[in-house]
């Protein structure tokens, strides 16, 4: 049950004006029994209904006061004179307009409530979408602030002059595919793979440093960051670089038939 849909439907303010049918209302009684939200919102309803008819009572015109007090007053009893007929007590009627007027201002009320319980829960649902769209505009703020980092670290290391690189081309078989290595002054190596084919989920690039003939896994690709430049695995006394696509993890040794690009260091 999706109890902020029940909250928008209308019952609960249907319940509070005795709108609702029995059935519906024996059903909204034993939910605000389970579920805490459907009760704080019918206790509410009925708040806004106490405060709307508090703002829109109206009050008996200030000379009533005085009239009745002075009929009090001016009323005496005999003592001496025997009552031998009880006769009906006579009151001072009100006015017809009185009457009017105060059915004027029920049938106001009785019809201006659904249309100002309808309000609030517009509001409230153009509340609700305020804060996820809040939520949204957050979470991209920080996507697009660590794309901005990631940009300005790349900038750094492209735009560093001590900074080197080393060209992977393609193998024979897949010519049109190439990377490139760069090591920044601190000895950080990235891998810039935009020119490589987006691969299956099951699949996974993975880099190759061979030192002393011997392959050795500086890291996988994660093609799903939206950045140029990826941190590998420093590895010293490298004498070559590869590529090779593997199985989504990478593998202990590399798969040479799907080699793709490769490349050596320049002394």
């Amino acid at each position: 049950m999706n109890i902020q849909d029940y909250i928008l439907s209308g019952n609960i303010e249907a319940y509070v004006l005795g709108l609702l049918g029995e059935e519906e209302a024996l059903e909204l009684e034993r939910l605000c029994l389970e579920f805490p939200e459907i009760k704080a919102a019918v206790q509410e309803a009925e708040e806004i209904l106490e405060n709307y008819a508090q703002l829109n009572a109206i009050n008996p015109p200030e000379h009533s006061k005085a009239q009745i007090w002075a009929t009090i007053n001016n009323y005496t009893i005999d003592k001496t004179v025997k009552i031998t007929q009880k006769k009906p007590l006579e009151f001072q009627k009100i006015p017809q307009w009185y009457t009017y007027l105060a059915v004027v201002a029920a049938l106001l009320i009785f019809i201006g409530l659904p249309y100002h319980f309808i309000k609030i829960n517009q509001y409230k649902a153009e509340i609700s979408t305020l804060k996820k769209e809040k939520i949204e505009i957050l979470a991209q703020n920080k996507t697009f602030q660590a794309q901005i980092q990631n940009t300005s670290e790349e900038l750094d290391v492209l735009s560093n002059p001590a900074t080197k690189s080393i060209l992977l081309a393609g193998v024979p078989g897949h010519e049109d595919n190439e990377a490139t290595l760069y090591w920044s002054k601190s000895g950080e190596i990235f891998l810039n793979t935009n020119a490589l084919p987006q691969l299956p989920n099951d699949k996974q690039y993975q880099l190759w440093a061979i030192v002393d003939g011997k392959p050795l896994s500086a890291g996988l690709l994660d093609q799903s960051e939206d950045t140029r430049l990826q941190k590998m695995i420093s590895i010293e006394n490298a004498e070559m670089y590869a590529i090779t696509i593997e199985k989504h993890g990478g593998s202990i040794q590399p798969t040479l038939d799907q080699m793709i690009v490769a490349g050596k260091p320049i002394n």
